[in-house]
């Protein structure tokens, strides 16, 4: 076997095997330039050297994780330049690593290049384009035995053997089964009781003739139980028209496999064959069982093993895995943005902030994958472009919703990205997905493991993008997550095209994609629930405080009564520091938290800070206003007066700016006890106090109107004395077009 890295420059003179340099081993397989001395060979896949007489494998580059060789300075895998482990059979390669972690690595070479190779059947059967090469692969033969080392060798000669001997297994079938149902006449008069019916006997157990197995029914029961095991297990097409009793799979993978049984079994009845038919099962079957069994394989044959951009074939299982058909049910406007931008993944999911029932408030989750190699911290180093043009995808994704329902065309079938009470935004699922392979460091006991599906947040993979501080819900906040994927797992799901399970995988992936964005909303905000006091205008007063508000309130869906409140978290500097966040401004924000902390609490019920987890339910409270608009109440009781430009408090009157005024004279004839609020009078030609009979907008013709130039209510003062001090109630204010009714005589 010989290694090659995608993308990794080599010194295409070295002498490599056999005194063959690597050009030469090369050059009847891909593309050889002549004149440059270094080159970086641009395939992943599988194929044969007739120069080397040997299979060549060619690596993703996601194999080189980042760890760099002390000798040669440069990137390595399984801890070896690429350069020294070409030959993974030699001598060299032997010293470098143990006997046993050779073994671990052939193992999992053999194992990477059956998916690689599946991975590419698959992809081949749903897009005919030319980033596929037809290359060489052996062919089983009639040759001279030599010993192959990948299991992807056996089994595509297991495949070839089923699909050109049909004939063979059915005439085997035919005979072994033949007569087994007739009945033996002499046993069933012997053993069983006859009922007589009409006057001749009837059986009702006849004795049929025993099946007994025989060995050509026993070698046909492993090669079939076989070729049903690697049909579950790798997704290979195996014809299996007779209807044996097969070995199950677990026991096969137990007992044969694991536990050598099935090579012992095959040397005890390899005696009884004869025929070369019958030969060749046996030695295919136990060079499955046995890897370094020597079978023949010389005639080469063609077949799709090679990849000449990988990259596209990447984005193409993570778009089946995660997307799924969702991504195609979606309107051509999201994914074929206008401007040009084709969206790699996208999805409709549950939001980020409801969590309470299953019909909660949906959101577009958009992802970009990324194919890189790994960087020296383990690492895929994005840059500006990426960034950008993902936030670009969500800025459209946003307009366009925007437009759809500015439009009235929002249906119900696309969630409404936009609260209309707060003009919050929902946060949109913003993500990277790049490749990775467990190595030793990070890995730990699923080093390599091709069963390791958890999705990893990548060290300091945030970004953010902002216009304003602190304003989550704001249109132009945006989150972007990086997360990774364990390449192995990736591969063997999608070239298993197994479509329950992947739909299994894509549900608990969209799940993990939620939860890890909800963990860093959670380091970064504090969160609270909202809910109107009774009797307030909570809608006026969001509408009267938009400006600290904006960005900061959403309300999750249209018809609940709860808002939910994000604030940063300044208890989580360190993240803030990460995405460059200024300690003034972390600290100036807090201060101002606090204050609208206070100024919530006189018309909304202020829950305790919560986290965004799978579930939460709001408090009950006894006494809830609600969000909905209020009629405007019946105004009552006013007393209202003119205020002289010679009084000491006129000029604060007039700048909206005055606390207290002192009555000069109370008018007899009124209770002053039931007047609720005091109106003054400023600029006006009337004099004296008057009693307030309504209030109203507009104009009304026929009565005597006054056009205030003041709009504030001021309550009047318990005190019984003759002099009352006014005291001004903050937050209830009027109109300026507020129209007064008072009576036509003064009192």
């Amino acid at each position: 076997m010989l290694l090659f890295i995608e993308g990794y420059p080599y010194n295409l003179n070295d002498i490599v095997k056999d005194n063959l340099t690597i050009r030469e081993i090369l050059k009847d397989v891909v593309s050889v330039p002549v004149k440059e001395a270094r080159y970086a060979f641009e395939y992943v896949g599988y194929c044969y050297s007739k120069a080397a007489k040997d299979v060549i494998f060619f690596l993703p580059k996601v194999v080189l994780t980042g760890e760099t060789n002390e000798e040669r300075g440069d990137d390595t895998i399984f801890g070896a330049s690429p350069q020294e482990i070409i030959d993974f059979e030699s001598n060299t390669v032997k010293a470098k690593f143990t006997e046993e972690g050779c073994k671990e690595y052939k193992e999992f070479l053999s194992t990477l290049s059956i998916w690689i190779y599946r991975t590419i059947s698959v992809y081949k059967q749903s897009h005919n384009d030319n980033i596929l090469e037809s290359k060489e692969y052996q062919s089983e033969s009639r040759g001279r035995k030599q010993k192959h080392n990948t299991l992807l060798d056996v089994i595509i000669a297991l495949r070839d053997f089923n699909r050109n001997n049909q004939d063979y297994f059915t005439f085997v079938a035919k005979n072994v089964h033949s007569g087994y149902n007739k009945i033996n006449w002499n046993k069933t008069i012997t053993s069983s009781q006859a009922v007589i019916q009409n006057g001749s006997p009837v059986y009702i157990e006849p004795v049929n003739r025993k099946k007994m197995v025989n060995f050509d029914e026993e070698l046909l029961v492993i090669y079939f139980s076989i070729s049903n095991y690697i049909r579950e297990t790798h997704g290979f097409s195996f014809e299996i028209n007779v209807q044996y009793p097969l070995i199950n799979y677990d026991k096969l993978k137990k007992v044969y496999i694991e536990r050598n049984f099935g090579c012992r079994r095959l040397k005890q009845i390899k005696y009884k064959y004869f025929s070369d038919k019958d030969l060749r099962i046996w030695d295919l079957c136990y060079a499955f069982f046995d890897r370094e069994y020597k079978i023949a394989m010389n005639r080469q044959a063609e077949d799709f093993l090679l990849a000449k951009d990988f990259e596209q074939i990447f984005e193409v299982m993570i778009d089946a895995l995660v997307s799924g058909d969702d991504k195609q049910n979606l309107p051509k406007e999201l994914t074929e943005q206008r401007d040009g931008k084709l969206v790699d993944h996208m999805f409709i999911g549950q939001g980020l902030i409801k969590q309470s029932d299953l019909t909660s408030e949906l959101t577009y989750y958009i992802g970009d994958s990324k194919y890189y190699k790994r960087s020296k911290n383990d690492r895929t180093q994005l840059g500006d472009k990426s960034i950008y043009k993902q936030y670009t995808y969500a800025k459209n994704v946003i307009q366009w919703n925007i437009n759809l329902f500015l439009d009235g065309e929002g249906n119900g079938e696309h969630p409404q990205l936009r609260d209309s009470l707060t003009e919050g935004y929902n946060p949109i699922p913003n993500f990277f997905i790049s490749a990775r392979i467990p190595n030793k460091k990070t890995g730990g006991s699923k080093f390599l493991s091709f069963d390791d599906k958890e999705l990893k947040a990548q060290d300091g993979g945030v970004q953010l993008n902002r216009q304003f501080e602190n304003r989550l819900f704001d249109r132009d906040t945006l989150l972007l997550c990086h997360y990774d994927v364990n390449f192995l797992y990736i591969v063997s799901l999608y070239g298993r095209n197994n479509k329950s399970a992947q739909s299994a995988w894509r549900e608990y992936i969209r799940k993990e994609f939620r939860n890890k964005i909800q963990e860093t909303l959670n380091r970064l905000y504090t969160f609270r629930t909202l809910q109107p006091r009774e009797g307030k205008d909570c809608r006026q007063f969001i509408q009267d405080n938009f400006q600290q508000l904006n960005g900061k309130l959403y309300r999750p869906k249209a018809d609940c009564n709860y808002l939910i409140l994000a604030l940063m978290k300044a208890e989580e500097s360190d993240i803030w520091k990460s995405l460059k966040i200024k300690s003034a401004t972390m600290e100036r924000e807090t201060a101002q938290s606090k204050e609208l902390l206070d100024t919530l609490q006189t018309h909304f019920h202020v829950s305790n800070p919560f986290e965004l987890e799978t579930d939460f339910h709001i408090e009950s409270i006894d006494n809830v206003g609600t969000l909905n608009k209020l009629p405007k109440p019946k105004i009552k009781n006013i007393l209202t007066g003119l205020i002289r430009k010679t009084d000491a408090d006129y000029a604060d009157f007039y700048s909206h700016t005055a606390k207290t005024y002192t009555m000069e004279k109370i008018p007899t004839s009124i209770n002053v006890m039931d007047i609720r609020y005091f109106l003054p009078m400023v600029g006006g030609d009337i004099d004296g106090y008057y009693k307030v009979e309504k209030v109203y907008f507009g104009t009304k013709s026929g009565k005597l109107c006054l056009k205030l130039n003041l709009s504030s209510f001021i309550s009047l003062g318990s005190s019984r004395t003759p002099i009352y001090r006014i005291k001004m109630q903050p937050g209830e204010l009027i109109a300026n077009d507020l129209m007064v009714e008072l009576y036509e005589q003064r009192i």
